[in-house]
């Protein structure tokens, strides 16, 4: 009863921002919990993997996990907020080439395989495919 006497109130624009909202990428991924399971996944799986292990030398885990989700909370829409680095600042020394950057993506393609849904999957990876440039080292 509350609830259709509020959005009797909300005006036109109210409403489709609120529908927007509910329809947000983060929500239709599952929230915090799903994006928690993703990164804790994948992050085992990149420090674990022979072509990629080297970047996590001396990264203390818990934090950086946490990071990942909140940047991926944010930028799915979420209500999270990102306090990390830039992409470039975050990666500047990390020497990561080409190789090992296709491998994270590679690990990345098959974590989100097993939680989302394909256009999910397309739409997170469309949003994070600029980060590239700011990843790699140039050759």
């Amino acid at each position: 009863m509350y609830l259709s006497a509020c959005t009797n109130m909300m005006s036109n624009d109210a409403l489709t921002k609120v529908e927007i909202q509910n329809n947000s990428l983060y929500q239709r991924i599952g929230g915090l919990p799903v994006l928690t399971k993703i990164v804790d996944e994948f992050i085992d799986e990149v420090v674990a993997s022979p072509r990629t292990k080297r970047s996590f030398d001396g990264i203390k885990l818990k934090p950086f996990k946490e990071s990942v989700v909140a940047q991926l909370c944010k930028l799915s829409g979420g209500p999270c907020v990102y306090e990390g680095e830039t992409m470039a600042n975050a990666h500047r020394d990390a020497n990561i080439t080409e190789a090992e950057f296709d491998a994270f993506v590679d690990i990345f393609r098959e974590t989100l395989s097993k939680y989302l849904p394909t256009r999910e999957k397309n739409e997170l990876l469309k949003i994070l495919a600029p980060m590239k440039r700011d990843i790699v080292k140039p050759a």
